[in-house]
């Protein structure tokens, strides 16, 4: 009979090799602590979001500064440089962006504009919805005494300069599509969201 050691399977032991560990929990080894799941609810983590993160006031956001970087999506992603409708501009900087789906980008120091305005309710889809949400935006900045720059009333733009008021800008992109045409190139892509043929009416 021929053993796996006389076979060259294996190999005789070598005594300086280190000796397999057989060590115990109790051998002075440290041992593995065992981590529990957090158990924060999405209440708990909003709440502390905010807290680290507070809502500015708009004359807050306005002195601010603040501005919206580029479109970051890539792949399918609506916020691609592709996509955009309407850039919207305080004092000359992007401050929030609507793409032709009408998904919007706000900078976080204008988040005041998600408090006031209501995204979640719209019906609308498409450049359609692009539209009436920049039209909202440009309302509620309105509302608290950004001034519109506007080349046919130069004493309007002289006042809001003189008076520090921010100036804002709508500037519809050269990729803005209608709304005939975002719907024609969705039906080309597959499937449409229920309702989009009725965004006009919703």
């Amino acid at each position: 009979m021929i053993s796996a050691l006389s076979s060259g399977l294996m190999s005789p032991r070598q005594t300086d090799a280190p000796a397999p560990f057989t060590g115990t929990p109790n051998s002075g080894m440290p041992a593995i602590a065992k981590i529990e799941p957090q158990k924060t609810t999405a209440a708990e983590m909003r709440a502390a979001w905010l807290a680290a993160h507070p809502v500015m006031s708009p004359a807050e956001a306005f002195a601010s500064g603040a501005e919206l970087g580029p479109p970051s999506g890539s792949g399918r992603a609506d916020n691609q440089t592709k996509n955009i409708h309407t850039e919207i501009k305080v004092n000359g900087k992007v401050i929030a962006r609507i793409y032709n789906t009408g998904g919007v980008e706000i900078a976080d120091e204008y988040r005041f504009l998600s408090d006031k305005i209501d995204f979640a309710g719209d019906k609308m889809v498409g450049p359609d919805l692009a539209e009436d949400r920049a039209k909202r935006i440009k309302a509620v900045l309105q509302e608290y005494g950004a001034v519109m720059n506007d080349e046919q009333d130069p004493v309007g733009m002289l006042t809001a300069v003189l008076t520090k008021a921010p100036i804002l800008e709508l500037l519809k992109a050269d990729t803005a599509l209608s709304q005939a045409a975002w719907l024609e190139e969705k039906a080309k892509k597959g499937p449409l969201d229920p309702g989009s043929f009725f965004s006009r009416s919703a």
